[in-house]
């Protein structure tokens, strides 16, 4: 989270008490007590769309202490000097990347850092090999713009009146902020400079705080607590040290790199007690930009933090959630009432999680509350894709209009070694089901873990032809090597060997390459083994590629007709045939078989379609493994699933039957989660 936030004490945060508000001295004390003390800045290239959380939330904490505090979008000032294009190209494109961190540390660091045919020969043309002239023409014509931009900041306020200036750092952020920060110090050397976010957590923030001495105080993780205190102090004149989680310099040493850190800080264990977070000068900010017409913006908000599979099989591969995996919650009455708040205050019915992982108990909790509400609100969340079809029909009843599945491949040999908690079966499920609910799914399909079996890419290539209809993944990859995932903490347990920073940081920071490692939050590696995965992967990825070119234009569709016929029309270049007519027994498997069914379930789900008859098990094999031929099914896990899209098939099952009981059974019995 970004510059974000916490509790008073340790004991406070769990037993969930109001935090102090602080006093009118304190501030009166500060200035002529009529402007703000404090300002917390979004610089490029943050999104756009929607409010940065972290400092929301800080304002909203320092508003109950009687503490006046600003928040300035300049990314909004940036985006309207290049324009929405070239900003996303950036904000977007580059982002793993560094695009946007070398724009401006050009402008920071000068002839000290590596020219600029290499740094695009080297990242930007190697990320992206169709890389043009015409690109890169536009790329050197933003660097032109941050001058400028940087000019035009300075000189559109009155710096001196805050005592306390702070950025966040967490969408290419870091270097644009000091670049800011620096002219502040030049001007007023008084003003307090503070950074926060994901980029300052852990190692990262230490060496920040060490690297650039204008940095007075450098926030290593959640803030909520200590970021009030440190303002109440330095407006009171206090000693502000030391904290916990806050990096700060010795008393006579605000000119080098000596720091003092005092370790993590303490978390938030109760997230209820968190204040609404205030987003007032980001929607004031849109509403007074020329780019507002072309911004469809969303709300922000958490419902958690931590990861809840993560404390207990932290997937091997992922670095979310920082140095802190502790997962908390906050109830479902929170919830709903904060979003009634949010949506009454800001008129935006738009809302975006910024959990990383849905709580499960929110499926007995919030959504039959949030749809008993009526709070007409489209939401995103993050999930683990093994759900049933009654959760996910849950979600999308109380408002679930786009979904980020942790799907990464479709091998459960890969998955298991992953440590992911999830099947092939699963994640091709969710899949369907979310793309046949019309709403924006996005997934990423991964390859090159260490360790993977090359053999299991025939099977992927051999599967995803099949799977054309369904939304395809927004990005295919090799698997990064993040700071704080178990591949990092324990390289060589799992098989990598020369992990170093990402090379596109040497051409953003001009230091020496161990300070590069504490500083980076992406690696490169290589394979203990020598492996190259591109040697056996090459056949998936183009044939994702392809997928990814045919999306929304291609579809396996079926029709069922009231008088028995389910007519299934496919158009993917795969097709065997444009129409396929199943009926009696056949359609009842074939919609049966909209969940993952293993052949035994079949057997028995026939036999109680025939009332009892004998199913002849080897004949109804034959069936399913033609329909798998056909690619009007996959078989994943030993399980059958039909892959033709129908939004309401699920509400034509009658449970009166024997039929329909069987099913609702089968589908109570197969639909337990894996803890």
């Amino acid at each position: 989270m970004a510059l974000s936030s916490y509790n008073r004490e340790g004991d406070l945060c769990r037993a969930g008490r109001t935090p102090p508000r602080g006093s009118a001295r304190v501030v009166k004390g500060w200035r002529d007590g009529l402007m703000s003390e404090v300002l917390l800045i979004n610089m490029p290239f943050a999104h756009l769309r929607w409010p940065t959380l972290g400092p929301s939330l800080l304002k909203a904490a320092l508003g109950q202490r009687g503490i006046r505090c600003e928040v300035a979008y300049l990314n909004y000032d940036f985006a309207e000097r290049i324009g929405l294009e070239q900003y996303n190209w950036i904000a977007d494109q580059w982002a793993f990347v560094l695009g946007g961190e070398r724009l401006f540390a050009r402008h920071y660091f000068g002839g000290r850092l590596p020219d600029d045919e290499a740094f695009f020969q080297d990242v930007l043309r190697r990320a992206e090999p169709e890389l043009t002239a015409e690109e890169r023409r536009q790329y050197e014509w933003v660097a032109s713009r941050v001058g400028p931009f940087l000019d035009e900041v300075c000189a559109s306020r009155d710096w001196s009146r805050y005592a306390l200036v702070g950025f966040t750092a967490t969408f290419q952020q870091t270097m644009a902020s000091l670049c800011l920060a620096r002219r502040i110090k030049r001007l007023h050397p008084e003003v307090r400079i503070a950074l926060g976010g994901a980029a300052c957590d852990g190692p990262m923030g230490v060496e920040l705080a060490r690297q650039f001495p204008l940095l007075d105080y450098v926030f290593l993780g959640e803030a909520d607590w200590s970021f009030p205190l440190l303002v109440e102090r330095l407006l009171g004149g206090e000693p502000v040290g030391p904290l916990p989680g806050v990096v700060d310099r010795p008393a006579g040493h605000a000119a080098d790199g000596e720091i003092c850190s005092t370790g993590q800080p303490p978390l938030v264990w109760n997230l209820d007690a968190l204040p609404y977070p205030d987003f007032d000068e980001y929607f004031h900010r849109r509403r007074s930009s020329p780019l507002a017409p072309e911004i469809d913006a969303l709300l922000f908000f958490e419902s958690s933090r931590g990861c809840w599979w993560g404390e207990k099989h932290h997937c091997l591969f992922c670095g979310l959630n920082g140095s802190r995996l502790a997962y908390r919650s906050k109830t479902s009455e929170r919830v709903v009432e904060e979003l009634r708040y949010l949506l009454r205050r800001y008129r935006c019915r738009r809302v975006c999680s910024a959990d990383n992982v849905f709580d499960y108990r929110y499926f007995a909790t919030l959504l039959p509350r949030l749809q008993a509400a009526g709070l007409d609100l489209s939401f995103v969340y993050e999930l683990k894709p093994n759900l049933t079809r009654r959760q996910v029909q849950m979600l999308l009843d109380a408002g679930l209009a786009a979904a980020q599945l942790g799907i990464e491949t479709f091998s459960s040999t890969i998955l298991e070694r992953l440590r992911k908690g999830t099947r092939a079966i699963h994640n091709l499920q969710a899949l369907k089901w979310f793309t046949a609910a019309g709403i924006e799914v996005q997934w990423n399909l991964l390859y090159g873990f260490p360790g993977e079996d090359p053999a299991e890419y025939e099977a992927l290539t051999a599967l995803l032809p099949s799977l054309f209809h369904l939304a395809p993944p927004v990005a295919i990859g090799q698997v990064r090597l993040d700071r704080f995932s178990p591949y990092f903490q324990d390289p060589a347990r799992h098989g990598i060997v020369r992990p170093r920073a990402d090379r596109a940081f040497r051409y953003v920071f001009p230091f020496p390459q161990e300070v590069l490692d504490r500083i980076a939050y992406h690696f490169e590696y290589e394979y203990a083994d020598g492996r190259n995965p591109l040697e056996y992967a090459s056949p998936m990825i183009r044939t994702a590629t392809q997928w990814q070119s045919l999306g929304g234009t291609v579809t396996l569709r079926q029709f069922d007709r009231p008088d028995g016929l389910l007519i299934l029309s496919d158009t993917r270049p795969s097709a065997t045939a444009f129409q396929h007519r199943l009926v009696g027994l056949e359609r009842l498997i074939y919609l049966f078989c909209d969940a993952g069914r293993p052949l035994r379930r079949v057997v028995e789900y026939s036999r109680a379609c025939q009332a009892g008859r004998t199913a002849n098990e080897p004949k109804l094999k034959e069936l399913l493994d033609r329909w798998v031929h056909e690619r009007l099914m996959a078989c994943l896990d030993g399980r059958y699933i039909s892959l033709a899209l129908e939004a309401d098939q699920h509400k034509r099952r009658s449970e009166d039957s024997p039929a329909g009981r069987c099913e609702v059974a089968m589908e109570l019995e197969d639909g337990q989660q894996d803890d």
